[in-house]
């Protein structure tokens, strides 16, 4: 199924990474008629207010009339902290379909746990996950479609990390975790945190629900 003319899929990356992470997805989206953006943002030494600011402006002056968002770990929670200060609008756009995956929506175990071993581990993580894991995660209004996919393959260095990361989880973060009040659906796949970014079956899902607003079962 061919693209709707004028419709932009936004992909942002997590903690760490950069807009080149987000490539797999990309692909995904421009072979069916997307025009696919990565968003890139300084995920370490800026703070959350001044990354939704910026992604903010950055879905405002896409050419695109109707904007789409998928987001990976920390990327989905930016978009959703940009769209809730935002009245979940975009100036001047159409707010289209929303997918977070694999975002601690509710917190990040691994992160308060790492923590605590001392600044050097705050500084690590960065202002931007601090700043989100000392609010309260929005819930999402009626009429705003966006879906969750949690993963449940569980490898990753936050079992090193964060000991006690509750099951099921993807190695970093927890299926509960990801849980969105609001959501219009939360889907479970085998694959861990870091897989998302590669995996296909993660990209057929982000286009079903970008494309349909819900995932296939």
């Amino acid at each position: 199924m061919a693209a709707p003319d004028g419709h932009a899929v936004v992909c942002v990356h997590g903690l760490w990474l950069s807009g080149y992470a987000t490539g797999f997805w990309r692909k995904h989206f421009s072979k069916a008629g997307y025009a696919a953006h990565a968003f890139s943002y300084p995920s370490v030494t800026m703070a959350l207010d001044a990354c939704v600011e910026r992604l903010a402006d950055f879905a405002a002056a896409l050419p695109e009339q109707e904007v789409h968002f998928t987001g990976h770990s920390l990327g989905g929670v930016l978009i959703a902290a940009m769209l809730a200060a935002h009245g979940w609008k975009i100036p001047g756009k159409r707010l289209g379909r929303i997918v977070l995956a694999g975002s601690p929506y509710q917190g990040s175990h691994v992160a308060r746990e790492l923590g605590r071993r001392g600044p050097w581990a705050t500084r690590l993580l960065g202002r931007a996950l601090a700043d989100w894991q000392s609010g309260h995660p929005p819930a999402v209004p009626a009429g705003v479609a966006l879906g969750v996919i949690a993963g449940t393959r569980p490898l990753g260095a936050g079992r090193i990390f964060g000991p006690g990361l509750p099951r099921p989880h993807d190695g970093t973060v927890s299926v509960a975790e990801t849980r969105v009040e609001g959501a219009r659906e939360h889907l479970t796949l085998a694959v861990s945190h870091t897989e998302m970014l590669m995996s296909a079956r993660v990209a057929h899902q982000l286009l079903t629900f970008v494309e349909h607003g819900k995932f296939s079962r």
